[in-house]
């Protein structure tokens, strides 16, 4: 548990300095964004890709849960969407920039500084959605985080994540004059850490343990895209999976 509470300890410091550095993915909702969402034309994005329309179109009136969501940008959206927000995330710097949009736009979003891999502070069946944005590569072990995610949702409750494709870890990519190509060098499971002594922590997670570990929990996956990021050395991949059965 020590362990674990020390990996964590340092992602926070790691996310914190990156806001601190503004990096592209912290960027925060535009004004138009908001108006658009209040509007009925929600548009959710992880990084620089669209979360399929038709997974969220009743999302008014649902209660959400951002896990690892915070940054100014999926909560906001979601609140002017007419959505119920609760916000779960590590670092303080993340947190702090959904809670300057929802005192600018009087937005009602619940804030809870925490880790992904403990929600005991929510009862069992309590959420309709759950939105995770790419983070679980910060988690060591993905079964805690799906279990929680489970108990939380109400039955027929839907998981949307995002997450590296397990390419970015196993593979480099090594530019020629045609564009460039992948070349496999490392092996799973992946841990920044056996590789360079920096403080930076990440995990490579295989796929058998995202897919794998969701369906072991009791969700049932209907939905799933490939995102190869404008950046072609990034791919990620997005999951749609429902509590199921519908009802217990």
């Amino acid at each position: 548990m020590k362990a674990e509470n020390d990996i964590f300890k340092q992602v926070e410091k790691n996310i914190d300095q990156l806001v601190e550095n503004s990096v592209d993915w912290s960027a925060c909702a535009t004004r138009e964004q908001l108006q658009a969402a209040r509007a009925g034309k929600l548009r959710l994005q992880f990084f620089d890709r669209d979360v399929p329309e038709e997974w969220l179109k009743d999302i008014n009136g649902k209660k959400v849960l951002c896990l690892a969501g915070a940054g100014g940008l999926q909560a906001p959206l979601l609140a002017c969407a007419g959505a119920e927000v609760t916000v779960v995330d590590l670092s303080g710097k993340m947190l702090e920039k959904d809670r300057e949009i929802a005192e600018k736009e009087n937005l009602r979003i619940e804030m809870i500084k925490g880790n992904m891999c403990d929600l005991s502070m929510f009862g069992d069946c309590c959420f309709d959605y759950i939105i995770n944005p790419p983070s679980l590569m910060y988690v060591p072990e993905l079964s805690s985080v799906f279990r929680e995610c489970f108990r939380v949702l109400k039955w027929g409750g839907v998981f949307i994540m995002m997450a590296p494709n397990p390419i970015n870890y196993v593979c480099d990519f090594i530019e020629d004059e045609r564009g460039g190509y992948y070349k496999a060098v490392h092996r799973m499971p992946f841990c920044s850490k056996d590789y360079d002594d920096s403080e930076w922590v990440e995990y490579g997670h295989t796929m058998e343990e995202y897919l794998g570990g969701l369906t072991e929990c009791g969700f049932w996956i209907n939905g799933y895209v490939e995102c190869q990021m404008e950046d072609i050395t990034e791919l990620q991949f997005m999951t749609r999976a429902v509590k199921y059965p519908l009802q217990p």
